[in-house]
């Protein structure tokens, strides 16, 4: 962050922007016969679900039912997940400071998440793709929880969208669970009002 209180923010695009959880789990029950959502859809890893292990899938077919979803157009044209979300981002962008999406998504489905991104009005500064550690930010919006928590321990505010399969991330002080994009906002909000009083210390004494 640099002197001006300016936040260097990154947004996760999955389960954050756009919500992919009905693809999925539709995916995974119409055609690979495995219903996610009969064990509470709780868990971050598939191959945490018994379902996944009793049939001993191969990586490749899961990444080709995700691959799918991250390419597909027609989904991706679909309402975000929270309609907020371009507001709250492009009030930030007004008040300086710097947003980046950033994804851990192949560069095979750029152009279904720029069209998103269009279609739905989102600004931002930078679109990351393939991007699998997400440190390096002063702020994190993301529903990953390896990714909240690398994330914090590293320094910075990881807001950790709530979905039940993040449920058993302890989210007290950082990361910090947030369940909507109002409270995304509140929460940077209320880091910022932090920063303005510990440089105004800073600047007294």
């Amino acid at each position: 962050m640099n002197d001006n209180n300016k936040l260097r923010i990154a947004v996760d695009f999955d389960g954050v922007l756009f919500d992919h959880v009905p693809y999925v789990l539709r995916g995974f029950r119409d055609r690979l016969g495995i219903d996610l959502a009969a064990e509470g859809f709780r868990h971050w890893d598939y191959y945490q679900y018994q379902q996944v292990k009793d049939a001993d899938l191969p990586p490749s077919q899961i990444q080709r039912v995700l691959r799918d979803i991250e390419t597909d157009l027609k989904l991706h044209r679909e309402a975000p997940r929270d309609k907020l979300a371009g507001r709250v981002i492009a009030e930030w962008i007004a008040a300086g400071h710097t947003v980046d999406i950033v994804t851990a998504r192949s560069r095979d489905a750029e152009k279904a998440t720029r069209a998103f991104l269009n279609e739905h009005s989102i600004p931002h500064h930078g679109l990351v793709m393939e991007r699998w550690l997400k440190t390096g930010w002063d702020v994190l919006i993301d529903d990953a929880p390896h990714n909240a928590l690398l994330a914090a321990a590293d320094g910075t505010l990881a807001l950790l969208m709530d979905h039940p399969y993040n449920r058993d991330v302890p989210t007290h002080t950082n990361p910090v669970r947030v369940r909507d994009w109002q409270e995304v906002a509140e929460r940077v909000e209320a880091h910022l009002d932090k920063l303005a009083v510990h440089a105004q210390a800073q600047h007294s004494g």
